[in-house]
């Protein structure tokens, strides 16, 4: 396995015009250009788009749309492929997000979701009325839906173009890695993919190109590429974070990471029967598009209307220890309290008020104090003391430290911090460039007068 090298970014204009055709295969045929380009993306994970606080905003659906209509705008005929996953977690959150993708993946025109453990994870009712047989077909070659609440699961689909007079047929099969699922779902069947492949490549023997999406270890992909030559592609990468590319035979293996950053783009050119690959970053050379802009504004109203942060789950701090206050702390800590003011953690809150994501419980987690603990931030109107990344957000609820100041006692060992601390919101996908050192700077506290 070796990762990809340089990344190619692809620029160009353009949309294919669609045509009916027998159902059996697709559905639709394709005229357009004398090239197939498989667009693939998958292992969202939840990633509906960058985090604002990221300096360098990469991925999400509003710049993916953006590459995809370029490449129509140009002529060239695309066939967008999704691996599965949408969703990261099964809270209510994640229900609202998966729904939100599938909207965005069937007004991108993709043809296919292959079902991942964690799409099955949401449950048959969450699938049920989220993909609807008219939109994006979900597929899967070895899992069967015993119990499907009317969702249909396709072993394969064949999709028909028109090349220059030529009908040129694609053939899509999908699999799911037994060794991803803990526990089947009730009503959820597994085959082992080599069996569930071997037995439906059969029927596609008259294809032009072959596709497996394998959502598996990249190992596993690599595995059926050897067992099966007669695909010329094979999409994997789960729990990959980066693009890896690998060739077994004429067989190209390839994986565009996770949360969306990427969008892997397999060119063929049924003429000659030449491919070729490439990964384009979704980096801030892609504009969003007005239309996902609009979708994601929905998707923050939604958790506003349903008010996710009012419902978040809280949990006890073990101590007992509750929370104060920045103006407790700030009575016997002025000069911190002070210098704290001037820093962005002062106006944290603000910036997602301006950003409209203040309803969002992911986003608001880092910009306020203590939203997952007992007695920490709920909203601005009942905890307008904990709004913005306050003293105990980094040092902890300071009840116990407040009473024993008052009664005299050291206590020396309270809200002591570090670079973990800090790290738990300027992680990588939020604040790549963080480096405690330099940072620290920003926020380290001033000396105390001592007290007449």
């Amino acid at each position: 396995m070796r990762p990809v090298g340089p990344i190619i970014f692809f620029f160009c204009l353009l949309t294919p015009l669609y045509i009916n055709c027998a159902y059996g295969t697709s559905e639709r045929l394709h005229d357009n250009d004398t090239e197939i380009t498989i667009a693939f993306t998958g292992e969202e994970n939840g990633y509906l788009e960058p985090c604002g606080c990221e300096q360098r905003r990469t991925g999400g659906i509003a710049k993916r749309q953006s590459l995809l209509a370029v490449l129509r705008l140009a002529g060239k005929t695309v066939l967008p492929l999704s691996l599965g996953d949408l969703a990261g977690h099964r809270k209510r959150q994640d229900e609202i997000k998966i729904e939100t993708l599938a909207q965005a993946l069937a007004d991108m025109q993709y043809t296919v979701h292959n079902l991942g453990e964690k799409d099955l994870q949401m449950g048959l009712k969450v699938i049920s009325y989220t993909f609807f047989p008219d939109r994006v077909k979900l597929l899967s070659s070895n899992v069967a839906l015993t119990d499907s609440l009317g969702i249909e699961v396709h072993p394969y689909v064949v999709e028909e173009f028109l090349i220059d007079d030529r009908k040129v047929r694609v053939g899509i099969l999908g699999i799911l890695s037994p060794e991803l699922i803990e526990t089947a779902p009730h009503g959820v069947e597994v085959t082992p993919p080599s069996e569930a492949v071997g037995r439906l490549i059969e029927e596609l023997k008259d294809v032009d190109l072959l596709v497996l999406m394998a959502h598996a270890g990249f190992e596993e992909a690599v595995r059926l590429a050897g067992e099966f030559p007669e695909f010329q592609l094979v999409i994997s990468g789960h729990n990959e974070d980066e693009p890896v590319i690998e060739q077994i035979g004429d067989t190209v293996v390839a994986a565009c990471g996770s949360k969306g950053k990427y969008v892997g783009l397999f060119h063929y050119r049924p003429g000659d029967e030449e491919t070729d690959l490439e990964m384009v970053e979704l980096d801030e050379r892609y504009e969003d598009s007005s239309q996902m802009a609009g979708l994601l504004k929905g998707y923050q109203q939604r958790l506003r209307d349903e008010d996710l942060l009012g419902r978040v789950e809280k949990f006890p701090y073990d101590d007992g220890a509750a929370y104060a206050g920045n103006a407790v702390c700030g009575a016997c800590h002025p000069a911190i309290f002070e210098h704290w003011k001037t820093t962005p953690h002062a106006s944290a809150h603000e910036t997602l008020v301006k950003a409209e994501h203040d309803y969002d419980p992911e986003c608001v987690a880092c910009h306020v104090t203590g939203l997952y603990y007992r007695g920490g931030f709920t909203s601005v109107e009942k905890t307008p003391e904990l709004k913005d990344v306050g003293c105990e957000e980094c040092h902890g609820p300071g009840s116990q430290h407040v009473e024993a100041a008052r009664n005299g006692l050291k206590t020396k060992d309270y809200g002591k911090t570090g670079p973990r601390g800090c790290e738990t919101c300027h992680d990588v996908d939020h604040s790549s460039q963080f480096q405690y050192e330099n940072y620290w700077l920003r926020m380290a506290h001033p000396k105390e007068q001592p007290k007449n």
